[in-house]
């Protein structure tokens, strides 16, 4: 639930702020850093800030939570971008783009312990053979499991004299026996290392091989299986080849699209005139508008950790940031001698594929009338919910109560449908209370409920709201963690915040949150 309550003492340093390039740094109440900036003047970038404030929910968030100010004086805007992106990478600052979840890329590791093993992770602070970045966890996920299976490289470190039971499924190395075998071992995580290194081509040949092999056994799902695996490793190779091949990052190019409604920004690579689409970015109603630099806070942090192409093609401009300071900022950042090239082409061959890749964003678009069968997928609904409330309440330490309903159909906002709501019933704080009026008062008309309601909150909210209607499908989303919790769900489950049933969920709850916000302190302003 909300607090608009921001620090005296914060607006103060804001104000006193200097005007030169820098980097900002805002910190909550017990010292850990939660956002960091840079600019070309601290004091305009960060003034801006108390001039956004009930417009932006980045801008209304962090400033909500944080109590302290610091700042660093740079010498130019490209000195202060290239110390954010090290402060960031450090700090992991939980309201940064990207980065507010932790690394959002994902490594294949083999270590150099005693007992070497294979593993996924996060971050590269262990010694080790690295393979990534890669920005999708489904086919590493995948391209570790099959690993795995095939080269019998489960470590379980147990002490079991007959061996464990996965040592008997086939998948444990046999760490668990006495006479466990590590030259053995080591060989087979030779081979698994070199499948990722050489001959990526001929891997494939080879799964595909085994699919064929199984399919005339009539062994179906295993074939299947493979087909999964053949997919992911598609997906593996595609990104170690364009890392390990310096012509692959002169051929490759990356394509950002801006839908016309601004809501989704699709990240495409284009190689051959093969387009697959990389990432997917969605917004909230107003959000590029309200903040155009948030496009350039997209993309770098994007690439801070995602080494670019030689070519990167936009259909959009920046906020204050130029191309050319993006620029010089990747190729500093990333070390390369290569030249690299941010272009919003408006005619030539860069322009066609900027139109190819349009025609990709409006099918990606299309795709989202599947949305409605994730999320019953998701949460395990009997139905599909085609429309979605999303409730929240606004206040200040108990005062001016308010809430805030916003619904999404297959998707897409319906602002005819949006509710604001003063909360009439208390004169205290009680969250609860206040959630029970606000849905009883949305729903005077029993036409009018959507096929599934959510609540910001957790499991709390989710008990005071299920009681009032059990016969609608209900489910609450918990800040921590981004967590939704069901019926069906009572322990809860961790969003996938990649995954397109995630980010709508989630953009759908933060946007409730902003709207009963930006309510409270329009109501709230008229009384201070």
């Amino acid at each position: 639930m909300s607090n608009i309550e921001i620090n005296q003492h914060l607006v103060t340093t804001i104000k006193k702020l200097p005007n030169l390039p820098g980097v900002y740094i805002f910190k909550d109440i017990t010292n850990e850093i939660i956002y960091i900036g840079k600019a070309k003047s601290l004091k305009k970038r960060v003034g801006s800030y108390l001039q956004n404030l009930g417009k932006d929910f980045k801008v209304d968030s962090i400033l909500q939570n944080a109590t302290k100010l610091e700042h660093i004086i740079t010498k130019s805007e490209l000195e202060a971008m290239l110390l954010e992106a090290q402060l960031i990478q450090s700090n992991q600052p939980k309201y940064n783009v990207l980065l507010k979840s932790g690394q959002p890329f994902l490594y294949l590791i083999f270590t150099t312990s005693k007992i070497p093993e294979l593993k996924i992770t996060r971050t590269k602070k262990q010694n080790g053979n690295y393979f990534g970045p890669f920005l999708e966890k489904g086919p590493v996920r995948k391209a570790y499991d099959f690993l795995t299976k095939t080269f019998r490289l489960k470590i379980c470190g147990k002490k079991i004299k007959n061996g464990c039971l996965y040592y008997h499924m086939g998948i444990c190395s046999g760490s668990c026996k006495p006479d466990f075998d590590l030259n053995a071992y080591l060989e087979r995580l030779e081979l698994a290392k070199l499948s990722l290194k050489k001959d990526h081509a001929g891997f494939l040949k080879h799964l595909k091989d085994m699919i064929s092999l199984e399919n005339e056994k009539l062994n179906f799902e295993k074939a299947r299986e493979l087909h999964g695996y053949y997919k992911a490793f598609e997906q593996v190779f595609d990104a170690l080849d364009t890392r390990s091949s310096s012509n692959t990052s002169l051929i490759q190019k990356d394509l950002w699209i801006l839908t016309p409604d601004k809501r989704h920004l699709f990240v495409f690579t284009e190689k051959a005139s093969i387009f697959k689409k990389k990432q997917l970015f969605i917004f909230l109603f107003d959000e590029i508008q309200n903040s155009p630099d948030l496009l350039a806070e997209y993309f770098t942090s994007y690439y801070r950790a995602y080494p670019p192409p030689a070519n990167i093609l936009i259909n959009f401009e920046f906020g204050e940031e130029s191309n050319e300071l993006i620029q010089d900022f990747l190729q500093q950042w990333h070390n390369t001698k290569n030249q690299i090239s941010i272009v919003n082409p408006t005619k030539g061959h860069f322009f066609n594929l900027i139109k190819v890749a349009k025609i990709q964003a409006d099918q990606e678009l299309a795709k989202q009338k599947a949305i409605p069968l994730l999320i019953k997928n998701l949460l395990k609904l009997p139905i599909q919910p085609h429309s979605i409330d999303c409730f929240d309440i606004s206040h200040k330490q108990g005062m001016f109560m308010v809430g805030s309903c916003v619904r999404f159909t297959d998707g897409a906002p319906d602002k005819n449908k949006c509710r604001l709501f003063h909360i009439r019933s208390l004169e205290q704080q009680n969250d609860y209370a206040a959630l029970h009026e606000i849905v009883t008062r949305r729903y005077q008309d029993s036409n009018d409920f959507p096929d599934l309601i959510l609540i910001d909150g957790g499991k709390g909210q989710l008990s005071a709201v299920s009681k009032i209607y059990p016969q609608v499908e209900i489910a609450s989303l918990a800040k921590k963690e981004e967590t939704v919790f069901s019926k069906r769900l009572p322990d809860g489950k961790i969003l996938d915040k990649q995954s397109l049933s995630g980010q709508i969920l989630i953009a759908l709850r933060d946007y409730a949150h902003h709207f009963a916000i930006s309510f409270h302190r329009k109501i709230s302003d008229k009384f201070e």
